[in-house]
């Protein structure tokens, strides 16, 4: 009888999950904690203080997945600007253009865009 019990608790509290997952995918929003897609809201984007394109001689495109909103181009642009020498520009739905001062290191990138929320497909 107890088992009965733990298994529909365990099946409400997915229903509920799904439930508002999909309420908030309705209003705009992706899950990922912005505003849901309010046009009127803006996110700051990370600042790099070299925007020299010439300054940063290596380049790799990255397509990140789950990138839906302003604030998630802004988190993983924040993630991958940690890197030392690197500058990064996202653009929806999932490219990330990433300009860096040193030869590039793809695990590295994916790691910082994983460490995000996000998963590098293509790179």
């Amino acid at each position: 009888m107890i088992n009965v019990i733990i298994v529909l608790a365990v099946v409400a509290v997915v229903l509920l999950a799904v439930q508002r997952y999909l309420r908030t995918l309705r209003r705009g929003g992706c899950g990922c904690g912005c505003s849901g897609g309010d046009a009127g809201s803006h996110v700051a984007r990370p600042q790099v203080a070299d925007t020299n394109e010439a300054h940063y001689p290596y380049a790799a495109d990255l397509t990140v997945e789950g990138m839906h909103c302003e604030h998630c181009l802004a988190t993983v642009e924040a993630a991958l600007d940690d890197i030392g020498g690197v500058w990064a520009r996202a653009s929806l739905p999932d490219r990330v253009r990433v300009l860096s001062k040193d030869p590039i290191d793809p695990a590295a990138l994916a790691a910082a865009v994983e460490s995000a929320g996000y998963r590098v497909t293509q790179g």
